[in-house]
């Protein structure tokens, strides 16, 4: 029986060589199946070559696209949606793998389960932000953002993660404690719609999403499709965003004393010294950075 959406893919990223063998996808296609699902398999090349996969299977009248991955794989396929105006719906299936966003739709479930949720033809208009990042010396870059965004600490953490590797546990602790072993709160100048700050701060997140840093319910209160980015400036000690994870597990670090927070449309971020810019986990360059939304962007099956 075909999907109430159209055609539904499952697309495995090609650099995920154990996701072929991988037993959560296979329950998930036998759980599709026993539904009378009609699906098929795909293997998504990386790169610029992701959208000329997804244009194809466009044209194979393919309109449910579930990214079988983590949130990297998801977000590049979103992107290449977004970025092509393509008449796709975008899933998304764990599979165990790390995935923030997934996280804040309560899309990161079993395989059977998530067969259940993929059987329905729930879809949500869900925000997508843009940023601008303009490095000393380079030219302006455009990155999209579907999770959060962060600058100061936060991406000085993933900067240095993505050098150590995501060894569990290692690779995310070593670049937690070489980070807080050399930075230092800096003067940020953040102007925002309707409100502004002029003074030193750790870190300054810009979040569509709830979750980061695999699991931490960082931003209890962004909601993924009300048109605003929730802004938390965070300054004080150097060490509170890492001292305050066993709280932000549960979202129980807010309200403090030295995190303030608004309710904003754009955000731009300068400062005397460039500071780390990181999106969706990945180190993009540093500032100035400007964040913009595109209210309901992408069609996210949920």
């Amino acid at each position: 029986m075909p999907h109430p959406l159209g055609e539904l893919v499952l697309a495995v990223p090609a650099e995920s060589r154990e996701a072929a063998d991988d037993p959560a996808l296979a329950t998930l296609e036998t759980a599709l199946t026993e539904r009378d699902i009609a699906h098929r398999r795909v293997v998504l090349p990386t790169g610029h070559a992701v959208a000329e996969t997804l244009r194809q299977e466009l044209a194979r009248d393919a309109r449910l696209v579930v990214v079988c991955g983590g949130q990297r794989a998801f977000c590049d396929v979103a992107a290449a949606v977004v970025d092509g105006s393509l008449d796709l719906v975008v899933g998304t299936f764990a599979g165990g793998r790390s995935h923030d966003l997934a996280r804040t739709f309560g899309l990161d479930v079993p395989a059977r389960t998530a067969a259940l949720l993929l059987a329905s033809d729930r879809v949500m208009s869900v925000d997508v932000g843009v940023a601008t990042v303009t490095s000393p010396g380079a030219s302006p870059a455009r990155h999209l953002v579907f999770n959060e965004a962060v600058v100061g600490l936060g991406a000085e953490v993933y900067r240095r993660q993505s050098k150590l590797g995501r060894v569990p546990r290692v690779g995310p602790l070593s670049a937690w404690w070489t980070a807080l072993a050399s930075y230092r709160p800096r003067h940020l100048d953040v102007d925002m719609t309707f409100a502004e700050w002029h003074d030193p701060a750790v870190q300054v997140r810009i979040a569509n999403g709830q979750f980061a840093h695999d699991g931490l319910h960082v931003s209890p209160l962004a909601l993924p499709d009300d048109g605003a980015w929730d802004v938390q400036v965070w300054d004080g000690p150097v060490h509170l965003p890492f001292t305050l994870q066993p709280k932000m597990r549960l979202g129980e670090h807010l309200p403090h004393e030295h995190i303030a927070q608004w309710r904003q449309k754009r955000v731009e971020v300068t400062s005397a010294k460039p500071t780390a810019v990181a999106v969706d986990g990945r180190y993009v360059g540093r500032t100035p950075a400007t964040f913009e939304l595109r209210p309901g962007a992408l069609r996210l099956k949920i």
